[in-house]
C-alpha cells in the first residue's frame, strides 16, 4: 500500500520511465480500449483517382482538404468562412503526407478490376490552427454516439432501417457519418428489440418506448427519423435529435433518397459540433487539480494517465501527489473545465464525484476536480 507523497523532478522521471517500459512490454492494449466514441484518421482522407498525375493528385488535395475541414469543424457552412478563402487554394501546403493504393473490385461480368485510391494525411497542427485563428470551434476525436432509429416509408410499405431489413440505407448512412466523423449506431431488430418498440413506435415519435431502446444500446444521443418517398415525388424526411437532456427537430424534403439522408446527417453533425467543439481560448492556459480515486493497481494509473493525455481539451498533465487509492494531477487546459467535463463524460473512464472547486489551500487557487476511476 503506498503512503501519501509529492512526487519530485526525480521520482517523477523514474514513474515516467516505468510506465513507458511497462506500455511497451504488454500493457499497451489497456490504454487502446478507453472510450466508447474515439474517431481515429480525422486528418486522414481517401478519395479514388483516374491517375497518378500531378494536376489529379492536386484536384484531390483540395476536395480532401475540403472533406477534413468539414469532419473536424462539424459543419459545411465553414467552407465560405471569409478566412478559409486562401487556405481552400493552397491546401497542398496542409499535406503531411500522401500515397497510392490500389484496392481490387469484382465487375459485374465477374472480372476482377483495380481502382486507384489517393489516401491524403493532413497535418494535424496547422489545420487546428487554422480553425482557431479563424474563431472556428474545433472538434476532436472524442465524440457522442448515436442511435439512429428510423423508419422508412417507399409508397405504402413501412419498415425499421437495420441491417437486415435495409441494408442499402444502412450502407448509405455508414458512409455519410463515416464522411463526417459521427459514430452511429443501428438497432439489431432481435427479440429484445421487437418487445421493446416497434415501427409505429418511431413513426408516432413514442417517447416511452424509443427510451427503452435508448436504454438498450446507451447511446450519447438519439437520433429519431421518418423518411418517406413517393416513386417520382421524391422524398421527405423528419428528424429529432435528444441529448444532454435537449432535444431538437427538423425536417427536410429532397428529389433522392441520397440528398435527403446527406442532409439529415450533415444537420446532425453541426447540431453536436455546436455541443462538443472546442471554441479557442488561447489566452486561457488554465491549470487545475485533477483528483482520481480508487486507483489501486499500476495498470490503472497507466489507463487514467493515457487517458487523459489523449483528450483534446488537455495541453499537459502530470502526477503531482499519490496516496493509498487516489492521484492528483497538474493539468494545463487548452480549454475550460466545463470543456473537459463535457468531454468526460463521453467516457466510461472516469465518474466525476464532486462539481470544480477552489483549492484554497494553493497559492494560486487552482480549480480542483474530482473523479473516479470506473473499473
Amino acid at each position: 500500500m503506498l503512503d501519501c507523497f509529492e512526487i519530485d523532478g526525480l521520482a517523477l522521471n523514474q514513474i515516467k520511465q516505468r510506465l513507458i517500459m511497462l506500455l511497451f512490454t504488454g500493457f499497451w492494449f489497456v490504454a487502446t480500449n478507453l472510450q466508447a466514441s474515439v474517431v481515429e484518421d480525422l486528418y486522414t482522407i481517401e478519395l479514388a483517382v483516374a491517375d497518378q498525375t500531378t494536376s489529379q493528385r492536386l484536384a484531390i488535395f483540395e476536395q480532401a482538404f475540403r472533406d477534413v475541414i468539414v469532419k473536424v469543424s462539424g459543419s459545411t457552412d465553414v467552407l465560405n468562412h471569409a478566412g478559409m478563402s486562401r487556405p481552400l487554394k493552397s491546401s497542398a501546403r496542409y499535406v503531411h503526407q500522401f500515397r497510392y493504393i490500389t484496392r481490387k473490385t469484382e465487375s459485374e461480368e465477374g472480372f476482377e478490376d483495380g481502382q486507384l485510391f489517393l489516401r491524403v494525411t493532413f497535418n494535424q497542427d496547422a489545420i487546428e490552427n487554422l480553425l482557431r485563428s479563424n474563431d472556428i470551434a474545433v472538434w476532436g476525436k472524442e465524440r457522442p454516439s448515436t442511435l439512429l432509429l428510423i423508419s422508412y416509408q417507399l409508397n405504402k410499405n413501412t419498415s425499421i432501417v437495420s441491417a437486415d431489413t435495409t441494408p442499402d440505407i444502412v450502407r448509405e448512412l455508414e458512409l455519410l457519418s463515416q464522411k463526417q466523423g459521427l459514430p452511429v449506431l443501428f438497432p439489431l431488430l432481435d427479440l429484445e428489440d421487437r418487445q421493446l418498440f416497434g415501427v409505429q413506435d418511431i413513426v408516432d415519435s413514442r417517447q416511452q418506448n424509443i427510451n427503452m431502446a435508448a436504454a438498450r444500446y446507451l447511446p450519447d444521443a438519439t437520433l429519431v427519423g421518418q423518411i418517406s418517398g413517393i416513386a417520382g415525388k421524391g422524398w421527405k424526411g423528419q428528424w429529432q435529435l435528444s441529448f444532454s437532456d435537449k432535444m431538437y427537430k427538423w425536417s427536410y424534403s429532397d428529389a433522392s433518397r441520397e440528398g435527403l439522408l446527406s442532409q439529415a446527417v450533415s444537420q446532425l453533425a453541426q447540431t453536436l459540433a455546436q455541443e462538443y467543439a472546442l471554441e479557442s481560448v488561447s489566452s486561457s492556459n488554465e491549470e487545475i487539480l485533477f483528483t482520481v480515486d480508487q486507483m489501486t493497481q499500476l495498470r490503472d494509473h497507466i489507463k487514467v494517465l493515457s487517458y487523459l493525455q489523449s483528450l483534446d481539451a488537455v495541453e499537459s498533465v502530470r502526477p503531482v501527489l499519490i496516496s493509498q487509492d487516489s492521484v492528483t494531477y497538474r493539468m494545463k487546459l487548452r480549454n475550460s473545465t466545463e470543456d473537459l467535463s463535457r468531454l468526460i463524460a463521453l467516457s466510461y473512464v472516469l465518474e466525476q464525484l464532486d462539481l470544480p472547486q477552489i483549492n484554497a489551500a494553493t497559492d494560486d487557487q487552482a480549480i480542483i476536480m474530482n473523479y473516479r476511476f470506473v473499473h
